[in-house]
């Protein structure tokens, strides 16, 4: 199980310290507070799903993150209701029925939902939720141009990804230092 307040401060930590190392505020985005329960009670019924425990927890700990690497994380307030969530669903759908048909093939009693992307490349975070309690377990999703990883859990995904973005702003930081 993820320790979403540890993992959510020390990667907070390692983005602060490279933006500052780096001259990059915008590496320093904050992850949003956490999310109430009324609020992830209501983005599920605005989605029609059910939330997994990782993936809830993780809402209750920050509520979305505007920069976790170079991935915006959507909070429970954008699920279905915020046009920019709208309008990147949109492209998400169309990126699977157009580019990579038959990629993530939703199975019956569930819903795909985007719950990150990035603006550098087409990437998209996405989970399959069920529609209905019980209907089983859900799962992650990390789609990049047709290379599509699938995790257990919303946080498997993230220690992943935290990890590879710790490692990489360290790499950066070393890559500046041999160059001076």
């Amino acid at each position: 199980m993820t320790n979403w307040n540890s993992l959510v401060g020390s990667l907070y930590a390692v983005q602060y310290g490279a933006a500052e190392r780096l001259g990059e505020p915008g590496l320093a985005m904050p992850p949003n507070p956490p999310a109430a329960e009324a609020a992830l009670a209501a983005a599920e019924r605005r989605l029609g799903v059910y939330f997994d425990v990782a993936f809830r927890d993780f809402l209750r700990v920050c509520d979305g993150w505007p920069r976790f690497g170079t991935i915006q994380l959507y909070g429970s307030g954008d699920y279905a209701a915020g046009e920019k969530w709208r309008r990147d669903s949109a492209f998400a759908e169309a990126y699977f029925a157009h580019e990579t048909p038959g990629t993530l093939a939703v199975p019956a009693g569930y819903r795909r939902v985007l719950v990150g992307k990035t603006t550098v490349a087409p990437r998209f975070i996405m989970m399959l939720f069920p529609a209905e309690p019980g209907v089983g377990p859900s799962a992650c999703w990390d789609c990049t141009a047709g290379i599509d990883l699938r995790y257990p859990d919303f946080g498997v995904w993230a220690e992943h990804e935290a990890a590879a973005i710790s490692y990489a702003l360290s790499e950066e930081i070393a890559d500046r230092r041999c160059l001076r």
